[in-house]
């Protein structure tokens, strides 16, 4: 006897609207499952295997939280040119007063006019060119530049200065920073026992980006009280692209040692341009 028509295709548009709604309840809970395994990488974003604190410098340490940002800032101690810059290494016999066994190429030795140019200036005893992160801390160390005895707040942009500041100051980095103002560079250098790392742009609990820098964050005060802007705190303050680019311009920056004090100082009170210096004097007269 053969089935009614109307009612297999019934029968088929249930199994059809059954088959959907399993499809559907499916796929709606395996995004609330995804949403809820995302909300809990959002509150522990990486396996913990060390606490981290201000305490910690050592980017070894971090390295154990954080494996392969680790390897790249490991990798910094690469020497090859490529078309973004760059230097070779050149072979240097170590001595007691500079153990280090590689340099960078010599500038001076590429354009001895620099030497004449620079006359007096202390890149006129040493310049080269430039080296990975892994050793900005002994380049600066070794240097011949030395010899025109530089300030301690020179480390600034050289060496890990968190634990630095923090120590010195007794937790108040704004105290420790003023402390390092005040010191020469060979006394200073004590303090520090590793290059820029982890811990000078990233908060150990959440990860965020932070400017550590007391320089630059009353560097950025004022500019951004020349622009209208009252008591502008840039932890605070700054958008996430803004941060992006700060962490990276507290160090790559150019500044100047104020005074007796040899404070660090960031000459952005009147604008970062020629032209807006220029425009305030006009102003004022």
């Amino acid at each position: 006897m053969n089935a009614n028509p109307q009612e297999t295709s019934r029968r088929r548009w249930m199994l059809a609207t059954i088959a959907l709604s399993a499809i559907a309840i499916f796929a709606l809970t395996a995004l609330l499952i995804n949403i809820g395994e995302r909300k809990q990488e959002a509150r522990n974003p990486y396996y913990r295997v060390v606490d981290l604190n201000d305490t910690i410098s050592n980017p070894a340490v971090w390295g154990k939280n954080f494996p392969m940002q680790y390897d790249l800032y490991l990798r910094t101690v690469d020497m090859q040119r490529t078309k973004y810059g760059g230097s070779e290494a050149e072979p240097h016999s170590p001595t007691q007063a500079d153990p280090r066994s590689v340099v960078a190429q010599s500038k001076l030795e590429e354009d001895p006019r620099l030497k004449t140019m620079w006359s007096g200036y202390a890149f006129s005893k040493d310049y080269r060119e430039r080296r990975g992160h892994a050793y900005m801390l002994d380049d600066q160390t070794f240097t011949e530049r030395q010899q025109f005895n530089p300030p301690g707040a020179w480390l600034n942009c050289h060496a890990s200065m968190v634990t630095v500041y923090n120590n010195l100051g007794n937790r108040d980095i704004f105290k420790g920073f003023d402390a390092v103002n005040h010191m020469k560079y060979v006394e200073a250098r004590q303090y520090a026992k590793h290059p820029v790392a982890c811990i000078d742009c990233h908060d150990p609990q959440s990860m965020q980006l932070r400017v550590t820098r007391p320089a630059f964050i009353l560097g950025i005060r004022t500019l951004k009280a020349s622009q209208g802007v009252a008591d502008y705190d840039v932890n605070k303050m700054a958008t996430r692209q803004e941060m992006r680019s700060y962490v990276c311009g507290q160090c790559h920056v150019t500044y100047y040692f104020q005074g007796s004090t040899k404070q660090l100082t960031f000459p952005w009170t009147k604008g970062l341009h020629v032209e807006d210096i220029m425009r305030t004097r006009m102003n004022t007269r």
